[in-house]
């Protein structure tokens, strides 16, 4: 009985490991700079959570989008985004897709980030962004925002 039960835990140890093998350390995911979610969400890995939340001001509704990183399991008082290169920051921040930032090209529409505290890095791309309006009106005509993440190698020792 216990070599069985030995026997299959062997088999369910070496089915979880091929399957931790199969995760693909990278991933992607694009949407539209006027689409119509609040939020959208993606798994990283078993840790990491992609949040992008999307940002209106008075006027806009397609005022722009806020990247995130999280841990896993979200919640309000966990809502700790780990692009931000530190707990302290305050300003605009290249995790944010905001309309104004490309009418005045304030950040490139590509940037990479680190994801503190973890071996992966996110790369944020806007593709053809079109936005009318100046300032805090400034909004999104049309667009598409792609999100790449990928987990670091290690350096070679």
């Amino acid at each position: 009985m216990k070599k069985a039960l030995f026997v299959a835990f062997a088999a369910l140890l070496l089915h979880g490991q091929s399957l931790e093998a199969k995760q693909k350390p990278s991933g992607t995911l694009s949407f539209s700079v006027v689409d119509k979610r609040k939020v959208l969400i993606h798994d990283i890995d078993k840790i990491l959570l992609l949040r992008i939340v999307k940002e209106s001001s008075v006027k806009q509704e397609n005022f722009g989008w806020d990247v995130q990183v999280v841990r896993k399991p979200f919640d309000k008082t966990s809502s700790l985004n780990l692009l931000y290169h530190s707990v302290e920051w305050h300003g605009p921040y290249p995790s944010q897709v905001f309309a104004w930032h490309v009418a005045d090209r304030y950040f490139r529409n590509e940037r990479e980030l680190e994801v503190r505290g973890y071996s992966y890095k996110l790369r944020i791309v806007l593709i053809k962004p079109v936005v009318e309006g100046t300032g805090p009106d400034t909004r999104f005509v049309s667009g598409t925002v792609k999100i790449f993440w990928q987990r670091n190698r290690k350096a070679a020792a």
